[in-house]
Parts: structure tokens; C-alpha cells; sequence
């Protein structure tokens, strides 16, 4: 494997045709989740079947400090205290997400209805989980497979009035009787949406298509286990005729239109026209875990195949295939090996030493906008933590190194080399393209600890330094496509982040008040920051192009700040009547100018009344009553913005659940009601206020049966 790696390493990508998680501690029975010293949030199934029939980023906005930013269509990416997924890590499974990440309208290709449980850890984490988890990471885990002879699983039916969509979902897991070490599943759904609708008119060519399938197999062999499991992602979406200008002057005047042009005459339909997107993401993983004397190793190889298409319209009629085309290949080794918990003075420490590498290529067909690449990269960590009472302390170091070679064609290095983000002599000519090369080392520091001073108050304190490696896109981009409407320059020259952060996080459980609340901050060096670009006048810039006029944007180094807290409060969690309240806030200012950063989200605050009435025949019955209110962004420079920040906005929304015992399975019934008022509003982090509302009123009505 690590051969391959490096003879492939040593010639550029072919086209398509032609090339045919570390294990969980656990102290004195509580669980890593429990001893983390970072700011962590669990959403355990049961809080995700609330969420059935949204994408990831939706479902995990029920996290304080998490916003869903949605592009031109009907998809969504998280943003984690200001940071967006080029520095919060995603790992499906103990395996590093890896995907196009360049565009806003890229939803994270992970199927929600796959998750057992997803933890979003807050910070930078960068010594457990590699170089890109300086804003957090979300891990995502499956459910736990069968461990008992026979079959079992769930189904899941859900309905959702704005866009008309609907999805089907199960999953079956069984323990054949003949093989009692042998335990499988077998899951998939598929969902089909036509275009949404603000309060006043349809976001034309918004429909969609999801579907998703997958299957695992594990064996026990003694006190070892090996899995095998593969999945498949796969979506086709609209992207809204409300993007694009033909002139500069068109462009801003749109910002000026209460509705898009041509509005009226778009239906809602499940049509999929151009400009649209389809993805195909697999995810192909070999896992082993054997015991090692008093600890335990675990290797795992991955293997994800990402396969991105972009259509934009065109004069005269529809074209074959699309113009932007894209296949990401990424093979990965990851391992573990963990000492175990062993005596230390009137305590335990337990801890490990893990590695990971990967090898990756990018081959692209149809336009360019970002060139063939080779990456290679690897890490070394170590982390100990330590048990003494009611203190635990935990310190992790981390090197990784990350070699990349991009083949440019001869036209994109000239427009480097006219730009001065290249000299003639940085890269070296070939027969059919330009090589440049790029390496950069980095390392990770963590110390965190935990104290408990009572059964009900615990203090948790995170300092951590983090790096990231520029990734091929701020490098080498230079374009616009159909899901990043913007004419993006890339900068070769581009060095390694670091940031250096801390977070103090108190939380409380007290028989009437349950809680937590954390402040950060966060100062990251050579911050690479995608902002509009200006002109000689100070004004945003445009490129205009055959395709149309689109505002300049650029990649370039800063030093940043980033700062604020975020938490949630329970009245009476364990009463009839109760209440919720929930607020996020969040600072990112250039030190050099003292301006806030653009595309940062805005203050927040959501508060709830819950009544869990005792109704006989039903379990877990909840009705509730929400209102959140969004400020406007007002710490941000708003001459090097496009727009001015919309208007802050308030949205309410109710719902009711409950859990129905069948016999020995369990019926979930729920309704979901969003933006009841049917309030008109733009959110700051969409690209979709340059050009349009944000969706209006939503009903969501779901079914599921455990069995």
C-alpha cells in the first residue's frame, strides 16, 4: 500500500479512462465523549431521527456555535464558531471525509441516516485527528452492529411540504444463527424534492435527488474483530436560475431587486435543469482491532472515490455531459496502538501513539478551474491522559507532513506568472503541462484537563495549537463554476496556518437546571482568507467573462482573531413543563486593520417551551414552541462586502413527538414545523442573499419503526 503510494507519487494523473478511527479510552467506566477535555456535544440517535430527511449540516445546527450555511440550491455546509469546512474536519466512521470542499453549494457527501451518533467537538483538535481540525471536528459514528442472533433495524418515512419532498430509509442488521461471530447490514434510502419556495415566490431549479446505500460485515475472531464496509452517496441537485449577471452593473442592480428576475414564471417542479451539480461519493473501509497485551491495535485502510459534475446553461440549446468534471481518489492507512490504563501514583494514565497517511489524486476533465494534483501526506501522534481523583489531564503532540504536486496547464501558469503569484522558474515544464511542487511540515500541541469538583459541576479547559496545509483550490483555483458563482484566484505561495487557542467550558446539572457554557478564542496565523478582492477605486472587483460577469474573489494570508461563546441552558429537563435556551456568538477581526471578517454568522439566540405531557400508551411525548432570533451582522467592513448585511430576522417554529411501544418494536411519530409566520429574511452566511429570500414555512411530518 505505502509503496504504491510512493511510485505513484512520481507521474501525473491520468483522465478517468485510463486509470480504469482511533479507538475510544475509556476511564473507570466513562467514555472518551465524557473525559473530553474540549467543549463537546453529543446528538444521540434519538436526536437524530428528529432531523430525518435534512442533510448533515441541518442536522447538526441543533448545536449551539453551529450554523448551516445554504448554497444556490437545496443543500447546506456547517460552519463551527466562524469556521467552515476547510478547517472543521468530518469523519464518518473513524475516516477522514475527503471531498471537493471549494464550493459553498457542496454538501458534505455523509448520509445522516447512517448515524448512530454524531459528537461535535469544539476547538482545535488537531492532535487526534490531523491538520485540518482547527475550527472542530464533527464524527459522525454509525450505530452499533448486532451482537445477538436474529435480525433487527428500523425504517424511517418522511414527508416535508416546502419543495414537496419525501424520503424512504432502512436499515436491517442481523446475526445469522449458523455464524454467531458473523454480524452484517444492509441499509439505504432515497429522497426526491421539487424546488423550493421563499413566502413570496419559488427558488427556480432547486429540485433535487439523494440516494444513498450501504453494507457492512464484521467478523469476531477471538477477542479480535475484522469489518468491511462499503457505502455510496449520491445527489443531483438544482442550482438556482437566480445566479449569475451578465455585466457588473447587472450583478449589483439584482442586490437591489426584492424578487429575482423572471420569478414569476418559475413553478415548483422536480425538474432538474442548468445549471446543476450531481456528486457520486464511496467510501470503501477494511478495519482490524486485535488485542496487544494490556492495549489494543487497530489499522484501518480506506479508500473514497468522489466524482463531481457541474453543468452551467448554455446558448441554443442543452450540450452533452456537463462542462466541469471532476474525480477525486483517496486512499488512506490510519492505526492505533494503545497501552491501556495502568497505575500511577493514587491515579490511572492510559493513552496511545497513532499514525495516518494518505495518498490522493485529483484529475479533472471538461474546463479548468483546478489542475491535476498528487498529494501525499503523513502524521505521527501521541497522546497521554492522565486520572487522579476528580482530575484528568490530557497532553497530545502531533508532526504531519503534506507533499503536493499540481500539473498546471500552460495557460494557467502564464496567468500565474502575469499575476506574480508564480516566477517562470517555480515549476518545471513538461510535454503536456507545468509541475510545481509544494511541501510544508507542520506540528500540533495539546494540553487540556477536567475537574469535578462535585457530581453536578464540571470544568473543562482546552489549549491547543493547530496547523493547516494550504489545500490545492487556494493554490491553484482560478475560475468560477456553477456551485461558487465568484471569479476565485488561487496563491501558490500560500504557508502553513497555525492557531493558538483556548477554551475554558462549565457545565452544570442541578436537579432544576442543566447546562453549559464556553468562551474562546483563537489566534491563527497566516489565516488564509477568502474575501472579495478590491479594485484601484476600493470597490469589489468583477471579472467578466463569455459566461457572464462574476465578483473577484481572492485567497491571501492574514493574521486573525476569533473569539466569543456559545452554550445552552435547561429549565426543569426532567419536568412536565420545561424551557431551553440556547445563544452563539462569534468575532473574526483582520489584526492588522481591525476589521471583521466578511461571511462570519451574526449573534444568535433560540429559545424553547417544552411540555412532556405523561400520556398513557405513549413514551417520550414532547411538544414544543421555538422562537430564534438572528441578529444583524454588524462587526463586519461592509465596503469590502458585495452587499450590505440583511436584516436581522426572528423565526418560529413548534413541533411534537413521541415514541409508541408495539409490541416488542417501537413506533416514532413526529411533526416539524419551521418559519411558521412565514417571515421573509436573508441569512449572512448564504450565498443565496446576493441573489434571493431564504426558503419560507416548512412542515415536516416522519414516521420511523425500530424493530
Amino acid at each position: 500500500m505505502l509503496w504504491w503510494m510512493a511510485v505513484a507519487w512520481a507521474e501525473e494523473p491520468s483522465t478517468d479512462e485510463d486509470l480504469d478511527d482511533v479507538e475510544e479510552i475509556v476511564v473507570e467506566g466513562r467514555s472518551a465523549a465524557e473525559e473530553d477535555t474540549h467543549a463537546r456535544t453529543t446528538l444521540d440517535e434519538g436526536a437524530l431521527a428528529k432531523e430525518a430527511g435534512s442533510d448533515l449540516a441541518e442536522a447538526v445546527a441543533a448545536v449551539p456555535g453551529v450554523v448551516a450555511a445554504r448554497g444556490n440550491g437545496d443543500n447546506t455546509k456547517p460552519i463551527l464558531r466562524g469556521q467552515t469546512e476547510r478547517r472543521l474536519l468530518v469523519l464518518f466512521d473513524g475516516v477522514r471525509h475527503e471531498s471537493q470542499k471549494w464550493g459553498q453549494d457542496h454538501a458534505t457527501e455523509i448520509d445522516p441516516f447512517a448515524a448512530g451518533k454524531i459528537d461535535v467537538v469544539k476547538g482545535a483538535a488537531g492532535v487526534r485527528y490531523g491538520p485540518d481540525a482547527i475550527g472542530g471536528v464533527v464524527l459522525v459514528e454509525p450505530p452499533p452492529l448486532r451482537d445477538e442472533v436474529g435480525l433487527g433495524g428500523k425504517v424511517q418515512l418522511v414527508g416535508v411540504s416546502n419543495g414537496w419532498r419525501g424520503v424512504a430509509a432502512g436499515r436491517v442488521d442481523g446475526v445469522l444463527a449458523k455464524a454467531p461471530g458473523l454480524t452484517f447490514r444492509l441499509e439505504g434510502n432515497y429522497g426526491r424534492g421539487a424546488a423550493l419556495h421563499t413566502p413570496d415566490y419559488v427558488l427556480g431549479n432547486t429540485a433535487s435527488i439523494t440516494w444513498n446505500l450501504g453494507g457492512t460485515v464484521a467478523a469476531r475472531i477471538g477477542m479480535s474483530t475484522i469489518t468491511a464496509s462499503w457505502r455510496h452517496y449520491d445527489f443531483l441537485g438544482g442550482v438556482c436560475y437566480c445566479v449569475g449577471a451578465e455585466s457588473p452593473d447587472d450583478f449589483l442592480d439584482r442586490l437591489d431587486d426584492p424578487v429575482p428576475v423572471g420569478s414569476e414564471s418559475w413553478t415548483t417542479s422536480y425538474t432538474i435543469d442548468r445549471p446543476y451539480q450531481q456528486v457520486a461519493h464511496d467510501l470503501a473501509l477494511l478495519r482490524g482491532a486485535f488485542p496487544v497485551g494490556s492495549g489494543s491495535l487497530q489499522l484501518t485502510y480506506a479508500f473514497q472515490l468522489d466524482h463531481r459534475q457541474e453543468a452551467e446553461p448554455v446558448r441554443g440549446g442543452d450540450a452533452a455531459g456537463a462542462q466541469y468534471d471532476f474525480v477525486l481518489r483517496t486512499h488512506s492507512l490510519d492505526g492505533w496502538l494503545g497501552h491501556g490504563a495502568h497505575v500511577l501514583g493514587e491515579g490511572t494514565h492510559e493513552g496511545g501513539i497513532g499514525f495516518d497517511a494518505s495518498f490522493q489524486e485529483n484529475v479533472y476533465a471538461g474546463l479548468p478551474l483546478i489542475p491535476n494534483y498528487r498529494a501525499l501526506s503523513g502524521g505521527l501522534f501521541a497522546i497521554e491522559r492522565w486520572h487522579v481523583h476528580e482530575v484528568v489531564i490530557e497532553a497530545g503532540a502531533r508532526v504531519d507532513h503534506l507533499a503536493r504536486q499540481a500539473f498546471l496547464t500552460q495557460d494557467a501558469f502564464s496567468r500565474h506568472v502575469d499575476r506574480g503569484t508564480l516566477a517562470p522558474d517555480d515549476c518545471a515544464p513538461g510535454d503536456t503541462s507545468v509541475r510545481c511542487n509544494s511541501a510544508w511540515t507542520g506540528g500540533s500541541l495539546s494540553l487540556g484537563a477536567l475537574w469535578r469538583p462535585s457530581e453536578q459541576i464540571e470544568t473543562r479547559l482546552d489549549l491547543s495549537s493547530a496547523n493547516r496545509f494550504p489545500n490545492a483550490d487556494e493554490q491553484y483555483m482560478n475560475g468560477s463554476a456553477p456551485t461558487s458563482p465568484v471569479y476565485a484566484l488561487g496563491d501558490p505561495s500560500l504557508g502553513v496556518e497555525t492557531t493558538w487557542g483556548a477554551s475554558p467550558t462549565l457545565g452544570w446539572d442541578l436537579r432544576w437546571l442543566r447546562g453549559e457554557g464556553s468562551v474562546y478564542g483563537n489566534l491563527i496565523q497566516n489565516y488564509i482568507y477568502f474575501a472579495p478582492a478590491l479594485g484601484p477605486d476600493g470597490s469589489p472587483a468583477f471579472d467578466v467573462t463569455i459566461r457572464g460577469a462574476y465578483p473577484r474573489y481572492d485567497f491571501r494570508p492574514i493574521d486573525a482573531m476569533f473569539y466569543g461563546g456559545d452554550g445552552q441552558v435547561e429549565l426543569l429537563p426532567d419536568e412536565v413543563i420545561g424551557a431551553t435556551t440556547s445563544v452563539a456568538i462569534v468575532r473574526a477581526v483582520d489584526l492588522a486593520t481591525g476589521a471583521g471578517l466578511v461571511m462570519i454568522p451574526p449573534d444568535r439566540v433560540r429559545g424553547a417551551l417544552l411540555g412532556r405531557p405523561r400520556i398513557r400508551g405513549f413514551d417520550e411525548a414532547v411538544v414544543q414552541a421555538n422562537v430564534t432570533w438572528v441578529a444583524r451582522q454588524t462587526h463586519v467592513d461592509e465596503d469590502v462586502d458585495l452587499a450590505p448585511p440583511p436584516d436581522g430576522y426572528v423565526l418560529v417554529g413548534a413541533s411534537a413527538s413521541a415514541e409508541v411501544p408495539v409490541g416488542h418494536d417501537l413506533l416514532r411519530v413526529g411533526v416539524e414545523g419551521n418559519n411558521l409566520l412565514d417571515a421573509r429574511y436573508r441569512e449572512y452566511t448564504s450565498l443565496l442573499r446576493y441573489s434571493a429570500d431564504e426558503p419560507g414555512r416548512e412542515v415536516r411530518l416522519r414516521l420511523g419503526m425500530d424493530f
